[in-house]
């Protein structure tokens, strides 16, 4: 059942309703949505035609080179390339300041250039921070494809190993672009049919250019501003409980953006709204496919992640996943009517109540049929299925559930298409994850089942009902990190 396919990118406007005028003492959402259509037709005038790796000045923004001097970054239109800068931050104004903050940015982070030439749409709205994390004598920057060929029947995969899921096939003879190869020279990337993928160099000659003159990508590959440190600040007073401070970021269509924030890593290929908030980092997905710590996040939730007092993500994972309140819900879409075309790639639209209600659903449906046993000190109450739910992007990924009191081992079961149990997975009690790998588990099927057993002395306790999911294979555009995540929280989903 495909429930995270609800929409494509989303919230883009989000909180975009930032930028009112300084002027207005009590602002009704009408003047509000009003000011954000003049802001961004604004922007859309100066911005639009920005180059990739740059930062545009949209209202009441300023920016800091690497050694430390500020940068001339003072009327609208004025841009900055990303490379050397190291601070860039929209601000509230000040008694004669013209608006809020507002600031464009074009991050090329692992968009080919085929693909697009801008990269990332990232946009500062109201009192936002970005600090560079990337510095500017290691952060990559893609290059124009060159030709190769096929010298023998080959596959395309969605990451470089044979391990990684088969995408598509050249036979041979078939021309290819290649933008770049991994750092043993072993893979390279290529562009076929609007997608990215992995070919062995091995069976590959160039056709034009050099391929071993291509850059390398791997797993810590970065382009500049695609890792950064965000913090946000003082919401709007004329819209306060409304138009909150916010980071909205959008891919091209069809790309599996990867960016880090803080120190946590986030995948996502529509768009997505951050922010800091009492500590945490709190991301809202607004459409596509979201991850978080290879945890995935549905369009219209939104989740937190537990920041140091330096800004940088703390011990634990990814919690309190929710569904956008109804006054979130209003701001985007007033957002949404506002925003003029030229600024980002798509429109926006905001995933409804009723979408949000049928991955509730699932949830619900998961929990509703867990059963259990009589067993003394048992407590199943809170024992359900957490995520993934729906779809997921990637073959090997955490399952979570929420805990069952008083038993002693868990026991993952995956079932096939037909509802035939696959295999079987089991961990300690003290868990409430477990990675598995679906491709060694339901081979090359794209729908299964999943739920979960709590055991007492071996015997099943409580049960969970099986949860449908979609394996919609998403292309690795940069090397894969195969390391396992952090250990989750005992309950990912709101406060319980």
């Amino acid at each position: 059942m495909r429930i995270y396919r609800i929409l494509f990118p989303v919230l883009l406007a989000v909180v975009t309703i930032l930028l009112l005028s300084s002027g207005l003492t009590s602002a009704q959402p009408s003047e509000c949505l009003a000011l954000v259509q003049a802001a961004f037709s604004s922007l859309a005038e100066t911005c639009a035609a920005a180059p990739g790796n740059s930062a545009c000045f949209g209202r009441s923004a300023a920016a800091t080179l690497a050694d430390g001097s500020p940068a001339s970054f003072a009327s609208p239109g004025d841009v900055l390339e990303l490379t050397n800068l190291q601070t860039i931050q929209t601000v509230l104004p000040d008694s004669a300041g013209d608006g809020w903050g507002l600031a464009l940015l074009n991050v090329h982070a692992n968009v080919p250039r085929a693909l697009s030439e801008q990269g990332l749409k990232l946009l500062m709205l109201g009192e936002v921070q970005l600090e560079n994390g990337v510095a500017a004598d290691a952060a990559f920057t893609p290059v124009e494809a060159i030709a190769i060929t096929s010298v023998v029947p080959a596959n395309l995969r969605s990451a470089p190993s044979t391990d990684a899921q088969v995408l598509g096939n050249a036979p041979v003879g078939t021309e290819l672009m290649a933008d770049g190869r991994t750092p043993d020279g072993a893979w390279v990337r290529v562009l076929k049919d609007g997608q990215t993928a992995w070919i062995s160099r091995q069976i590959v000659t160039a056709t034009e250019g050099d391929i071993e003159s291509l850059p390398t990508i791997g797993a810590d590959t970065h382009s500049s501003m695609q890792s950064f440190i965000l913090s946000t600040g003082a919401d709007s007073p004329e819209c306060a409980d409304t138009l909150p401070a916010m980071l909205v970021m959008q891919a091209p269509g069809g790309v599996a953006a990867r960016v880090v924030v803080n120190g946590v890593e986030i995948r996502f290929d529509s768009t997505i709204a951050l922010r800091v908030v009492d500590g945490r980092l709190r991301v809202t997905a607004l459409g596509g496919s979201t991850s978080v710590t290879r945890l995935p996040l549905p369009p219209g939730f939104t989740l937190d992640v537990p920041l140091t007092a330096d800004g940088r993500a703390a011990a634990g994972t990814a919690s309190g996943v929710r569904p956008i309140t109804d006054e979130e819900r209003q701001a985007f879409t007033l957002v949404a009517g506002a925003l003029p075309e030229g600024i980002v790639y798509a429109p926006l639209a905001v995933p409804s109540a009723e979408a949000v209600s049928a991955v509730l659903a699932e949830i619900g449906r998961g929990a509703s049929q867990t059963t259990s046993s009589n067993i003394a000190g048992v407590d199943c109450s809170r024992f359900k299925p957490t995520s993934p739910l729906g779809s997921v992007a990637t073959a090997s990924i955490p399952f979570y559930w929420d805990a069952a009191q008083g038993i002693q081992d868990y026991r993952v079961n995956i079932y096939n298409s037909q509802n035939v149990l696959a295999a079987s997975f089991n961990t300690n009690g003290t868990n409430t994850s477990l990675v598995i790998d679906l491709n060694s588990t339901v081979g090359g099927e794209t729908t299964f089942s999943w739920g979960v057993d709590a055991l007492v002395n071996g015997q099943v306790a409580c049960t969970t009902g099986a949860t449908s999911l979609t394996l919609e294979p998403r292309v690795e555009l940069v090397g894969s990190n195969n390391n396992a995540p952090p250990p989750p929280e005992p309950c990912i989903w709101g406060d319980c």
